[in-house]
């Protein structure tokens, strides 16, 4: 793994991202006997970033610690979806977060980017356009073990998290630029630390009610808390684990939170 190519995508106004590619497989969900297939995806080398936000979205920079590398923050659930859409627009992509069983009112920004702590907005995820997306739970911790030939490690690339990435004892208390640790063995970086992840699935404790096939378990109420994975710069080190798993209502925003998108299915 890999046997693909690392993609480059472009933007229309001349700037780019990396992904990188994951190979099918399956796995045991947290040293469970759950097994999951996931299939071929991409998913982008570094968390999206404060530059990379603003050529999505244009507007104001959200973030509270400010750079032009360091991972977007202060992003709710519902901000990081109608960015995959806005993102999708940009690479002739249809929309996958609608707010209507119908799928015919786009999620937008617009829509989002005033919402408190406590709203919610109806959210229906269409199962098969194709293109940009939030990362389920299973493609999430999937990308962090990289491989299956050997022993799960406790973070993502390795057992040592100063190496690996940045959390309370070592972040000066912020976000640091993505790309400045080393990343496992797939080459994705700050998977471990920096911001904490949001990820499509809304929360469940049960592990046998995570999808086999590799998808998002979205079986919730409207509003329901959603996942994030991979701890950060706040935490420490347990919670930058690759199995910790934390929750938060989809609205909430934080300077500990960001998010990196997924790609399927492969170009």
């Amino acid at each position: 793994m890999p046997a693909a190519s690392p993609y480059t995508q472009k933007l229309p106004n001349g700037t780019s991202f990396d992904l990188i590619p994951v190979k099918a497989g399956r796995f045991f969900w947290g040293n469970s006997d759950h097994e999951i297939h996931v299939p071929d995806f991409y998913m982008a080398k570094y968390p999206v970033t404060q530059s990379l936000w603003l050529t999505v979205m244009g507007g104001e920079n959200p973030s509270f610690f400010k750079g032009t590398n360091r991972p977007i923050e202060r992003v709710s659930w519902y901000d990081a979806a109608a960015f995959c859409n806005a993102l999708n627009r940009l690479c002739n992509f249809p929309p996958r977060y609608f707010c209507d069983a119908k799928f015919q009112k786009v999620l937008d920004f617009s829509m989002t980017e005033s919402l408190e702590y406590g709203d919610s907005l109806p959210i229906f995820i269409h199962p098969e356009n194709p293109g940009y997306r939030l990362p389920s739970e299973s493609a999430w911790e999937y990308a962090v073990i990289g491989t299956q030939q050997r022993p799960l490690y406790d973070y993502a690339g390795g057992n040592t998290l100063d190496e690996l990435g940045w959390y309370d004892e070592n972040s000066h208390g912020q976000t640091q630029p993505t790309g400045l640790k080393l990343p496992n063995e797939l080459g994705l970086h700050d998977l471990s630390g920096n911001v904490w992840e949001w990820c499509e699935d809304q929360y469940q404790t049960e592990r046998s009610k995570i999808p086999s096939d590799g998808s998002a378990w979205l079986q919730g109420e409207p509003g329901a808390l959603r996942m994030l994975r991979g701890g950060g710069w706040y935490y420490d080190a347990q919670y930058c684990r690759s199995s910790a798993r934390f929750d938060a209502r989809p609205a909430s925003r934080g300077s500990d939170i960001g998010f990196r998108v997924l790609l399927f299915p492969t170009p």
